[in-house]
């Protein structure tokens, strides 16, 4: 059985530049383990909202999720969650 997620274990992106975006992740993700969390849920939007209509943040974030970066701060796992519009991040000990 997974936990519920509630607005603490909740990062939306929306509206950032990547290099925002993953400053912000990196702090929630550091939060997350702090208060002994095993998910994230971080919200990227589907990406249609740019002018080439392809989800560049999402594509960004996820790399580094699953990169030595996202590794590094605890990131187990990562699910595309919600039409690919957010992605389930699963965090270890």
């Amino acid at each position: 059985m997974t936990e519920p997620l509630d607005e603490s274990e909740t990062v939306d992106l929306h509206g950032l530049t990547a290099e925002q975006a993953l400053r912000r992740v990196g702090q929630a993700l550091h939060a997350a383990r702090v208060r002994g969390r095993t998910r994230i849920l971080v919200i990227t939007g589907a990406g249609w909202g740019n002018p080439d209509q392809k989800p560049v943040l999402r594509t960004k974030v996820e790399a580094w999720l699953r990169g030595p970066e996202g590794r590094a701060l605890g990131v187990k796992d990562v699910q595309r969650a919600h039409k690919g519009g957010a992605l389930d991040v699963r965090l270890g000990g």
